[in-house]
């Protein structure tokens, strides 16, 4: 039965590796969650409190996993979403519900996988190997999770994750006292970890070789890993990390019972605050149990200061030491521990021979020997080399595809060559063809640019012409005007006479110059372009008003009932509308009770505007011809410029019949 005690009293449970942090940062986290927006800023706030209260404060750390997992699903973002549903993996791990927290993980590894999250992959990875270790004492599943995480880790070059795997390796070949192994993967661990300068882990790597020196019989270095860890976990304020450290010392105070009491129950103080179900919890408390065992045992002298914790009766002692048996049994069977109720049913086993309950002591040794066979048997540790061993493997196929990898990768850069100097060739035939075809243009260029030359020079000779000729008429009739105006007396009628016809000619001859003028004016309408902005009928009606305000003889109207707004060129529309004014203006020189009506009116994204006179009407045709000549270019000029001036505003022209006068209707588009 001793060596149960032994085996009980080094017994290792992992802890998952997080984050912790004071209460002040919970605090301040929380405070920043109603002013953060409602995206994945307030997620990862979520996020960051659960990993500081995972260690401290399981009820409230559930509390925020869930919350933040509702906000994620709101979101739907799939990544919050698998991060939360790992958080309630650890959690559920810690409290050692191992199929809730296993559902989780797989659920949220799906999910990293589906995502090509490596770094979350491999955090999943040894989340599980934990929870299959820690609650169903299943190392080699737990291997298993641990090398892939480890593998992903090394794959991405994630220090962190790297020595996370290294951590919990280390404790799977410590229960399995393979402290060379358990030694070798926690000094890599450790090493790392120092680099980083993360305190929490680095003293998780401190305790770990503290127990491996301590099963190696090596107190005094065992004894100062666990005091070096100790302030690190009290300087972070990780509960958990203390009252685990707390346990682990109780392991060098070999011979001082009281000490190791007073130690364990300050740890079972600290777990019941926080996790009295996580599985270092579970085993202080039966160690405790033990601690009275061996107290009824070896104190044979009364050495130990007894008082309220440790009474100086041997039966309540052996009473103590079944009460926290049992409360662990009882906790193991909740969690599912089946490693750590195995052997704390051989420490009650023991209890019970010591009070003469032989029977039962019979039976829990049995199972206890039975449960122990199972899970350290030769078929385990092989199956825990040859995850190992295959790990290995495939890192040995890894290399060798790398090596295939770089062959071809050779193979592949030599037709790149190839193909390069073939590009090259092709490039320095099209860089010459294209010289060639630049030499081609640049002669044509220059040929036009001649012509372009000569056409200037034509056109600089028009306008001289053109503006000479504009010149003398307008002259001429400026003369006799202002000689009719201040000596009417020199001209007599026959002179007036012949003065009026040589005005008139002039006036013909204006006309003429005027006329190719406008027909020049009109073949360069190719080369303007509109500026397109808001404009409203409003200001149109009111230009055209006062545009023609000398009429006084005609009665103008204007309708804009609905204030339409549109988009068009202000100044092509202006110049439309007031030629189509000005024609109907003059068409009712001879009209009783002259009459023009401008409306307006939008239907369907086109806004009508309507110009209805009581004049003697148009000739359709006009607005149908697409020449000019004989009379028609002289009468029928400005309605082809304002056709063209129509086509670039996008603006249809189009007449209609009325009873008496004529209706012209532009149609533009309102956007």
């Amino acid at each position: 039965m001793k060596k149960i005690i032994l085996a009980v009293t080094v017994c290792v449970a992992l802890q998952c590796p997080a984050q912790k942090t004071g209460q002040d940062l919970v605090d301040s986290l929380i405070l920043e969650l109603p002013r953060a927006a409602d995206d994945t800023i307030k997620i990862r706030l979520y996020n960051r409190i659960f990993n500081t209260l995972v260690n401290t404060d399981t009820k409230e750390a559930l509390k925020y996993a869930r919350l933040g997992l509702t906000h994620a699903q709101q979101m739907k973002w799939q990544k919050g979403i698998a991060v939360f549903r790992a958080n309630l993996g650890q959690f559920y791990s810690n409290a050692g519900n191992y199929d809730s927290s296993l559902l989780y993980y797989q659920t949220a590894l799906s999910a990293f996988q589906a995502a090509k999250d490596k770094q979350n992959m491999s955090n999943t990875y040894n989340n599980m190997g934990v929870a299959a270790q820690n609650i169903r004492a299943d190392f080699t599943a737990a291997t298993k999770f641990y090398l892939q995480a480890l593998k992903i880790a090394e794959e991405i070059k994630d220090s962190t994750r790297m020595s996370n795997g290294m951590h919990n390796l280390s404790a799977i070949y410590l229960t399995q006292q393979n402290f060379t192994k358990a030694l070798e993967y926690e000094q890599r661990a450790l090493a790392i970890r120092e680099s980083m300068g993360n305190l929490d882990e680095v003293a998780g790597s401190l305790e770990t070789m503290g127990k491996i020196f301590f099963q190696l019989n090596d107190i005094t270095r065992a004894k100062e890993h666990f005091e070096k860890a100790a302030p690190m976990f009290e300087s972070t304020g990780n509960i958990a990390g203390l009252a685990s450290i707390w346990s682990s010392l109780s392991l060098v105070y070999k011979g001082d019972h009281r000490r190791i009491i007073e130690t364990r129950i300050k740890a079972r103080d600290a777990w019941n605050e926080i996790n009295p179900l996580h599985s270092t919890a579970i085993t202080n408390l039966g160690n405790l149990g033990i601690a009275y065992i061996e107290l009824v045992k070896y104190d044979t002298l009364h050495k130990v200061q007894y008082g309220d914790v440790i009474p100086d009766d041997r039966a309540l002692l052996l009473q103590k030491a079944g009460e926290y048996l049992k409360g662990a049994i009882q906790l193991t069977e909740q969690t599912g521990e089946s490693e750590l109720r195995s052997f704390f049913i051989g420490s009650l086993a023991e209890v019970q021979e010591l009070t003469g309950d032989y029977k039962n002591a019979y039976f829990n040794y049995r199972s206890f020997k039975e449960t122990q066979d199972s899970i350290y048997s030769q078929e385990n540790k092989n199956k825990i080399a040859a995850a190992e061993s295959q790990i290995e493997i495939d890192k040995k196929n890894s290399e060798l595809k790398i090596k295939q990898l770089a062959l071809d990768g050779q193979r592949k850069t030599l037709w790149g060559l190839v193909a390069g100097l073939v590009l090259l060739a092709t490039i320095g035939i099209l860089l010459y063809r294209q010289n060639q075809a630049r030499k081609r243009n640049n002669e044509l260029l220059r040929q036009l640019n001649t012509e372009l030359d000569t056409a200037n020079k034509v056109k600089a000779k028009f306008f001289a012409i053109l503006s000479h000729d504009l010149r003398a008429p307008i002259a001429r009739l400026s003369n006799f005007l202002h000689l009719q105006k201040e000596s009417p007396d020199l001209i007599n009628e026959g002179q007036a006479a012949k003065h009026q016809q040589k005005m008139v000619d002039s006036a013909d001859a204006l006309l003429e110059n005027m006329e190719s003028m406008l027909l020049w004016s009109k073949g360069q309408m190719d080369h303007f372009a509109p500026s397109i902005k808001d404009i409203s009928v409003k200001d149109l009606f009111t230009y055209l008003g006062q545009n023609f305000a000398a009429e006084t003889s005609i009665h103008f109207s204007f309708t804009d009932t609905d204030a339409i707004v549109f988009r068009t060129d202000e100044h092509y529309l202006k110049t439309i509308m007031t030629n189509l004014t000005a024609n109907a203006v003059k068409a009712l020189e001879h009209t009783e009770d002259p009459l023009i009506e401008w409306k307006a009116e939008a239907a369907d994204g086109v806004v009508k505007l309507m110009i209805t006179d009581n004049g003697p009407g148009i000739d359709p045709a006009i607005f149908q011809s697409t020449s000019i000549s004989g009379e028609d270019s002289r009468f029928g000029l400005g309605i082809h410029i304002i056709k063209d001036l129509a086509r670039v505003i996008h603006c249809t022209i189009s007449t209609v019949n009325v009873r008496k006068g004529s209706c012209v209707i532009l149609s533009l588009p309102k956007k």
